[in-house]
């Protein structure tokens, strides 16, 4: 078959559609035929358009992949989700993760390392919190659990939000106190060892 024309697209200006045989069969993106040197009068045959539209989708999925990784990083769950949401086939979606690993654009291990140590430090989380998040976006146990024995003092972090609450609050009844700040930290993720020590330690100066 013929590629016999290419247009560029009146709502898209970055879109150009492609004609082959004189009738209209796909668009493309303008950096994929400048790419793969399109032009009017070039034979084609259907293992070419297949692999034209296959490098087109690709390349559709790592702009996506990219823009997503723009506003935070992602587990390899969260990407796989996003891009099999947008529409891309499985194996776009595979090819696109394959390079995103080559790139170190996706990788739990480390996702999982500086999540917790942000939740930890500064989002004053418990590392059972922080378990919970991550199972949720995908991250593997092991690697959870490896981030985790990396994090910062989760104790001390207990003990300083322990003392703050104490201060905020030291009209209130020591027993209503001490009901309060146990709730407080469990709602945090703290365990029931970690919030009992973090109680039982005395408030520093």
């Amino acid at each position: 078959m013929k590629l016999t024309r290419l247009e560029p697209q009146r709502r898209s200006k970055r879109r150009v559609s492609v004609f082959l045989d004189g009738a209209y069969a796909f668009s493309l993106d303008e950096k994929t035929v400048s790419r793969l040197e399109l032009a009017p009068g070039a034979e084609l045959t259907e293992a070419d358009v297949e692999r034209i539209v296959r490098d087109e989708q690709l390349s559709r999925a790592k702009e996506y992949a990219a823009l997503l990784l723009s506003y935070r990083a992602r587990t390899e769950k969260e990407m796989q989700e996003r891009l099999a949401r947008k529409g891309f086939a499985p194996d776009i979606v595979a090819a696109a993760m394959a390079r995103l690993r080559e790139l170190k654009l996706l990788d739990d291990e480390q996702y999982a390392r500086d999540f917790t140590r942000d939740r930890v430090t500064i989002g004053r989380k418990g590392k059972w919190n922080v378990r919970g998040e991550l199972m949720k976006r995908g991250v593997e146990r092991k690697t959870i659990e490896a981030a985790l024995a990396e994090a910062p003092d989760e104790l001390e972090v207990a003990r300083e939000l322990a003392a703050k609450y104490r201060r905020r609050h030291a009209r209130l009844e020591p027993e209503v106190l001490r009901r309060r700040l146990y709730a407080m930290l469990a709602r945090r993720g703290f365990t029931p060892d970690v919030i009992r020590q973090a109680l039982e330690m005395p408030d520093e100066d």
